[in-house]
């Protein structure tokens, strides 16, 4: 006849192993030991003690020995929520800067911040949107409104002749026609 073999989580094969008796651990004692406890901090292995050694045993050991205080209070704060990371939800900034420190943080194997992101993009467009006070995403009509708020605020007409104000407009223009031209560009792409 062919023998069975158990599935090692099925209940027969917990009954089957449980009809071995393990004796008590600790020296000299002669009862059966049903009872773990764990023989290190990773508490991956254990020892087989009787009900009051297995009492005895937890009131003496402690957890942290050998740990600084240093290491105790991070042990503490990771096992808060599980040694899981967490995530802060609608805290200053945008979710996009969060999820990228997060991001960099995982990348770089640190709890520490990322360093600062250097967003001046470089280009024409972008510096002709800076002089125009100006975010994407932007419309061609989004420009049009306000060029024509800062040709009115710095028109030489009203500003008395001041040669700062007709520089500045002339460089608002140049910032106009640039954005102007790269709206039409956008708009002629294929979608």
């Amino acid at each position: 006849m062919p023998k069975i073999r158990l599935k090692p989580k099925s209940p027969e094969y917990e009954d089957k192993n449980r009809s071995r008796t393990h004796f008590c651990e600790m020296p000299g004692c002669k009862l059966s030991a049903e009872y773990k406890a764990p023989k290190h901090r990773g508490l991956n292995d254990h020892y087989m003690f009787c009900l009051d050694h297995v009492r005895e045993y937890n009131q003496a050991w402690n957890f942290f020995s050998g740990m600084s205080a240093k290491e105790v209070e991070d042990h503490m704060a990771g096992s808060i929520y599980g040694d899981r990371p967490t995530w802060k939800y609608g805290v200053q900034g945008d979710a996009a800067d969060i999820l990228y420190g997060r991001a960099w943080q995982t990348y770089h194997y640190t709890d520490r911040d990322p360093p600062p992101q250097n967003n001046t993009a470089k280009g024409p467009e972008f510096e002709a949107m800076a002089l125009m006070g100006l975010k994407p995403p932007l419309s061609l009509e989004t420009i049009k409104i306000r060029y024509k708020e800062l040709a009115k605020k710095h028109h030489p007409d009203l500003n008395g002749g001041c040669e700062k104000s007709e520089e500045l407009l002339k460089q608002i223009n140049m910032a106009y026609t640039i954005l102007k031209l790269a709206c039409e560009k956008f708009e002629q792409l294929p979608p």
